[in-house]
């Protein structure tokens, strides 16, 4: 059953002034909307300026045939999140510590030092650079490489993408990147192995990028490449021929990505900002798709 809502909406600007609107009827997808998502759909389809508070009044739904096809750009559905959680005692990479998460100043706490009924928290984090879905820069492989703080934030903002699909194979070979358009993108390598995520299985004979495959990349001039993988190389051995050759090529990689299968082949800008941190080559990131519609 289609559903609509149906809500009456004041708007007032931030120069003077207002408008006002009644039983004002709108497709929705799923059962609720929320205010905010109902005050932002007004001003973009409106296309208001210098909008100060909106408000939502006598709000209701209905059954109803939707009368139009949805604009869905209000609700986030163009935005895909790509990044695994990070949460107390994760273990990312054996061998490495899993991040300890914790309260610095507890709500508890909090009450002896602020008004009656005014409470904050402030967390506290342990954890190495590699936890989570991650980014790594050329100080990760090189001592004199570029480190978060040197990297331009062009390089992990709002790049053209292109998702490439490898699920069911171990050695992801230069044959899985010829013939595409690839030059100047972030290659995002769909392995299907996130599904593994927080397992055991996740950490043994996962899949990789091969050598010969790197080297394709880099001399095609991608900016990116990621892997929803437990590791871009092959962890079988010692050598690390994938970072070494991007890397030195100052080109960035993201780890242990998901939900790639939701991700169409282009059509989507790729995000993965880290925070700008000095002395440091990798760190985790909130990375996710934007759909260009």
């Amino acid at each position: 059953m289609q559903k609509r809502v149906v809500f009456d909406f004041e708007v007032e600007f931030t120069n003077g002034g207002g408008i006002q609107g009644q039983d004002f009827r709108l497709d929705m997808e799923g059962e609720e909307i929320a205010d905010k998502a109902l005050a932002d759909y007004i001003v973009q389809d409106m296309r208001l300026l210098m909008v100060g508070k909106v408000s939502i009044l006598n709000k209701y739904y209905i059954t109803e045939k939707h009368k139009r096809t949805p604009i869905d750009a209000y609700t986030g559905e163009n935005l895909i999140d790509l990044s695994h959680t990070v949460f107390n005692g994760l273990i990312t990479y054996k061998g490495l510590p899993a991040p300890v998460i914790c309260d610095y100043l507890s709500r508890e706490k909090s009450k002896s030092l602020y008004a009656e009924g005014t409470e904050f928290q402030i967390g506290k984090i342990e954890m190495v650079s590699n936890t989570g879905t991650y980014i790594d820069c050329p100080f990760h492989r090189f001592e004199h490489g570029k480190d978060l703080s040197e990297i331009e934030l062009e390089a992990f903002a709002n790049l053209e993408a292109i998702t490439i699909q490898a699920k069911g194979v171990t050695e992801v070979g230069i044959e899985y990147f010829t013939a595409k358009e690839i030059r100047n993108k972030a290659v995002l390598v769909h392995t299907g192995w996130a599904q593994h995520w927080n397992t055991e299985k996740y950490f043994e004979n996962h899949p990789y990028v091969t050598a010969e495959a790197a080297e394709w990349l880099r001399d095609c001039g991608v900016k990116l490449v990621g892997i929803d993988s437990h590791n871009i190389d092959n962890t079988a051995g010692k050598s690390r021929p994938v970072h070494t050759t991007l890397l030195g090529a100052e080109i960035l990689i993201a780890e242990h990505l998901c939900n790639l299968d939701k991700l169409p082949e282009t059509g989507y800008l790729f995000n993965a900002v880290p925070p700008k941190v000095k002395g440091m080559g990798t760190f985790p990131v909130r990375a996710y798709a934007k759909l260009c519609r």
